[in-house]
């Protein structure tokens, strides 16, 4: 199985856990979306013109995150919580997990663990 169909339903299980979950998407190290996406029928906080900067900014992230794995163990996830939304990070080898949300979910933990326990499968 390739590993990009593995992300593909990857994504699909995962947005079929919350209708909160806004978008959810592989990103590569040179921040190419190559799984996922946004939820069919929403749209982008961000102009369209600032997706790509966005996922670059995510990928570079999650490299440099990295540099501190001797120090303090490897990152399991990240979460950031803005005025707006709810965005979650999880690094899966050379690529990056990123999980987006509406603000007022309130069991983004929940997602989390469920989110963990699929990838957990997927790398075994």
């Amino acid at each position: 199985m390739s590993t990009n169909y593995q992300y593909d339903k990857l994504c699909d299980s995962i947005f079929a856990l919350n209708t909160n979950i806004r978008f959810v998407g592989v990103i590569d190290v040179m921040g190419k979306l190559i799984a996922g996406g946004m939820r069919h029928g929403l749209n982008s906080m961000e102009d369209k013109s600032d997706t790509s900067k966005l996922y670059l900014e995510f990928a570079f992230r999650n490299v440099l995150s990295q540099d501190f794995d001797n120090d303090f163990g490897k990152v399991i996830y990240t979460m950031t919580e803005r005025e707006k939304i709810k965005l979650a990070s999880f690094p899966l080898d050379k690529h990056v997990l990123r999980v987006s949300m509406e603000k007022k979910e309130p069991l983004h933990n929940e997602i989390i663990k469920n989110i963990l326990k699929l990838i957990s499968d997927i790398q075994r």
